[in-house]
C-alpha cells in the first residue's frame, strides 16, 4: 500500500524511529521506551474523536508521520485541530509527503467540523517554519510553552 492510513499498533517501531529522528533534527534528547510508545497509543486509541494519528507508507513501509489533536474551546465555535508532529524521514524528504499528510489533516479537520487549523514550531526550526509557510499557514498569534523537568 502507498498512500496515507491511520497509524495501528503495529506501526510503533517506525514511529519511535521518526520521533528520534525528530529529536537529532532538533538537536534534542529523547527516551522513550517501547511500553510508553504503546501505552500513548493505547491511551489516544481510547478517543479517536481527539486523537487522531496518520501514517504514509511507500509499498507498506512508514516513511512519514502526522499526530493532530481535534480539541473544543469557547472561543472558536466549532473546535481546533492542532498538528502535534509531521515527520518525514530523511530520505524521503522533498517528495510532498509532508504536504500531502498536511493536506490530509486539513481535510480531516474540515470534515469533523474544526474552526481551524494551527501547528507549533519551535522557533529555532527554519525549516519546518518556511515548510508551513508554503502550505498556508501564517504567524497568527504566539505560543509560548514551558517544560517541567
Amino acid at each position: 500500500m502507498t498512500g496515507i492510513r491511520s497509524m495501528e499498533e503495529r506501526d510503533i517501531c517506525a514511529i519511535e524511529t521518526l520521533i528520534n529522528q525528530l529529536a537529532e533534527d532538533l538537536g534534542e534528547t529523547f527516551s522513550l521506551d517501547q511500553k510508553q510508545y504503546e501505552a500513548h497509543y493505547h491511551a489516544m486509541k481510547q478517543y479517536p474523536d481527539i486523537y487522531q494519528n496518520y501514517v504514509y507508507c511507500i509499498d507498506d513501509v512508514v516513511v512519514g508521520f502526522l499526530s493532530l489533536l481535534l480539541y473544543r474551546s469557547f472561543f472558536h465555535k466549532k473546535g481546533t485541530a492542532l498538528i502535534n508532529e509531521v515527520i518525514v524521514r530523511k530520505e524521503y524528504r522533498g517528495q510532498s509527503i509532508g504536504k500531502d499528510l498536511v493536506a490530509h489533516a486539513m481535510a480531516e479537520a474540515q470534515k469533523q467540523g474544526m474552526d481551524e487549523i494551527e501547528v507549533g514550531v519551535m522557533k529555532e526550526n527554519t525549516r519546518a517554519l518556511s515548510f508551513y509557510r508554503r502550505n498556508g499557514f501564517d504567524e497568527e498569534y504566539l505560543l509560548l510553552g514551558k517544560e517541567y523537568s
